[in-house]
């Protein structure tokens, strides 16, 4: 794995007492603790103290430095009618996988899809439908995040990659000192959007029980631009509170209970409307709510003499997750429109993961069990249209996983300098869309009464999906690895009923409707890396070349060249061809005292990646590509780690690599440079302050990621603004209390 963090100077003394520092573990990529060195592929290990002391405040704060990965974020779009349209972070794009071909997971638990019927364009790099942000990163111990094919281990949804979250527990702040309690309170301030942000968390033991309680909490306004043109008004505000209680009578029981609520209330006023020549260029309000439940029971047992296991990990869990925007519009004219579009999903599930060590094989194995059950509303009332009570964007459909994966490292002698991973999963996976009356006179009713379309149906799927890899130890610091993985990523709910309508517009001149497609087949994906790691005691070097060759990629809003009775254009949803992704990682960091005494204390590093991406069918650019980007940092820690800083260099070349036939034209982001500058002083044993300023060149930018998803009625290049800048130079302060 590549880690961006690991050698950083965020490991406060202090800090480091709360969380208890571990060496450099990874899980995610083989489902087993293992080091960095000794685990294949690639991704990054963010630890929390990493992420507060670089300023980190939102999901793109996450991934802010590493140069393949990203968090696309849909703003307030300069397109007036189209004020549903800022919703937030739409999730993680790895190496030019983004949405749901992104596995995102809490505490193992599978995060709903990302929805887009209600978008303009219907697909994932444009606005609207709902995100995938139902969540405060500061309630987040950790964040793994594994880039490639994953489907050997997690099945379904980890064609691209996986992001796999992780709550706090109890021990993380019980120290040596107080082992019976612990905690930390926070406070900090962003200038970025004015918000006040504040965690706590109170960890207690009391004989064989444990109880942690958790809450991080934030209120704000709109993030900054750097334009002349103001960004959207915005207010903020957001809850997240965890309740842990573990019962460990033995070294070899534990039974732990987990409750989560996280919600989030947010009222924009999309000023961009204002003078807007559309329909409604008077004013648009959007209220939005995300709220996101979670009960979880997990069993873990270990046995000397089982036959079939040295550790069972039982996780029974159910989630609820909600996201309703609520929207009012008004013309100069007199024309009023009010509409509210929700998206709901639900999960329970089990899963059971069994560690056997027979002969020279570390065994992982078990079963996956999930049902969830996913539903959109849509009304509408329009004084220039009839009223739509129900403007049905999809069937509610319940959807059945089922997983049975096995995986085996090998070593033929504990002297072998080879170690081999093997993994195979089969998933069996089913789609069961309700076939109501409203969904049926939906689908009537767009298609003019003609009843010669099929309505979505149910589908059942099996799929397998293998995994190699074969790591060779050159020396104790050094190793080298080759890694093959395949990939799936079965149809959503959405995808396979999805129906929708739009009059002509300027971007559509006779309008269109969107039909459903019940013959969709899953996306699947050949996934190969060759990497190089090189690791001691003052330095850390890594490097990777990956290719990606997807098949069957499923795209929505396809014209079929159909029109319907009133003319429209009549689009579907279609597995579309094949793609090539293809490109290299690069990252190293020195520890500066290894060249001369003097400069101890100081590490210097740098990181570096690029991709390209082709659709194979329509001999195009892939636009979920970024371009190449590098940054660079050099920091000092003080001897009694009391006092560090950081000072932090990235640059973005140009977007040069575009396809226009959809969507477009497309603006195209020029290239740019920033630093960053960040710094920590423990000022007591138990209080400890951090700041940094951002963008401490007052670049002006835009990242490709989000430029791209503007649009709507109107094209892409006429949409990006000043008013879609990233933010100018704004800085942020802290101060953390640990007990």
């Amino acid at each position: 794995m590549i880690s961006l963090v690991g050698n950083s100077p965020a490991a406060i003394k202090g800090e480091a007492d709360v969380f208890k520092e571990l060496d450099e573990t990874y899980i995610t990529a083989t489902a087993r603790l293992s080091t960095w060195l000794e685990t294949p592929g690639s991704g990054i290990l963010l630890k929390r103290s990493d992420f507060f002391t670089s300023g980190g405040n939102d999901l793109g704060d996450l991934v802010r430095y590493d140069p393949t990965i990203n968090a696309p974020f849909s703003y307030a779009s300069g397109d007036g009618t189209f004020g549903y349209g800022q919703t937030g972070y739409s999730g993680f794009n790895i190496r030019g996988s983004e949405g749901n071909r992104i596995l995102m997971l809490v505490d193992g638990i599978r995060q709903p899809e990302a929805f887009v019927s209600t978008s303009f364009a219907q697909d994932e790099g444009s606005q609207g439908g709902a995100g995938r942000d139902y969540y405060d990163p500061a309630m987040f111990e950790t964040t793994e995040i594994l880039k490639g094919s994953a489907s050997a281990l997690y099945g379904s949804d980890a064609l691209g990659g996986v992001v796999a979250f992780r709550t706090p527990n109890p021990d993380d702040f019980l120290k040596k000192n107080h082992p019976n309690y612990g905690g930390l309170l926070r406070e900090q301030y962003f200038g970025v959007n004015e918000s006040f942000a504040t965690q706590g968390f109170l960890a207690l033991r009391q004989n064989d029980w444990r109880f942690l309680l958790g809450y991080a909490g934030r209120d704000g306004v709109e993030t900054t631009n750097n334009g002349k043109l103001k960004p959207n008004p915005q207010t903020l505000h957001s809850d997240n509170y965890l309740l842990k209680i573990n019962w460990q009578p033995s070294n070899i029981d534990k039974l732990a209970f987990t409750f989560e609520n996280f919600s989030r209330n947010r009222f924009v006023n999309a000023i961009s409307a204002n003078g807007f020549a559309t329909p409604f260029n008077k004013e648009i309000l959007n209220w939005e709510e995300q709220h996101r439940n979670r009960y979880s029971l997990r069993w873990i047992h270990k046995s000397a003499n089982n036959a079939w296991f040295d550790e069972i990990n039982t996780h029974a869990y159910y989630q609820d997750t909600s996201n309703e925007s609520r929207n009012h519009s008004e013309s100069v004219f007199g024309r009023i429109r009010d509409q509210s579009i929700s998206f709901n999903t639900s999960i329970y599930g089990i899963q059971n993961q069994l560690k056997k060590r027979v002969g020279r094989h570390d065994l992982t194995y078990g079963t996956d069990f999930s049902e969830s059950q996913s539903e959109n509303h849509f009304q509408r009332t329009d004084n220039g249209l009839p009223f739509d009570r129900n403007r049905t964007t999809f069937a509610p459909t319940k959807s059945t996983r089922l997983g049975l994966f096995i995986q085996s490292q090998y070593q033929s002698s504990d002297t072998s300098t080879w170690t081999w991973t093997m993994g195979l999963r089969a998933d069996y996976f089913a789609l069961q869309p309700d076939v109501s009356g409203d969904y049926l006179a939906r689908i009537n009713t767009i298609n003019a009464g003609r009843n010669n379309i099929m309505p979505a149906e149910d589908i059942a799927n099996l799929t397998f999906s293998p995994r190699l890899a074969a790591s060779y130890k050159i020396s104790d610091t050094n190793t080298a690895y080759l890694e093959y993985s395949y990939g799936v990523r079965n149809p959503t709910a959405e995808e396979i009923s999805m129906v929708f309508d739009h009059p002509p517009s300027a971007a559509s001149p006779v309008g269109t409707i969107t039909l459903p497609n019940p013959d969709l087949k899953e996306e699947r994906n050949h996934n190969i890396e060759l990497g190089y790691k090189n690791q001691s005691a003052h330095n850390r070097f890594s490097c990777a070349v990956y290719y990606n060759r997807y098949s069957n990629l499923i795209e929505n809003g396809v014209i079929t060249g159909n029109t319907a009775p009133d003319g429209r254009d009549i689009l579907t949803t279609l597995n579309s061809g094949t793609a090539e992704i293809y490109g290299y990682e690069l990252t190293a960091s020195w520890q500066l005292e290894k060249l001369t005494s003097r400069m101890k204390g100081l590490e210097f590093g740098v990181t570096t990646g690029r991709s390209w991406g082709v659709n194979r069918e329509k001999n195009t650019w892939l636009n979920s590509i970024d371009p190449w980007k590098s940054s660079a940092w050099i920091g000092y820690t003080s001897t009694d780690d009391s006092l560090g800083t950081r000072l932090t260099a990235i640059y973005v070349d140009a977007v040069k690599h575009v396809d226009d036939s959809s969507g477009g034209p497309f603006f195209r982001p020029p290239s740019y440079f920033t630093l960053d500058l960040s710094a920590y002083w423990k000022i007591t044993e138990n209080l400890t302050l951090q700041a940094g300023v951002i963008n401490l060149l007052d670049e002006q930018y835009w990242t490709w990621g989000s430029s791209r998803r503007g649009g709507g009625h109107i094209t892409n290049s006429a949409a990006i603004t000043d008013r879609t800048t990233a933010p100018g130079t704004h800085g942020f302060i802290s101060a953390s209390y640990q007990f």
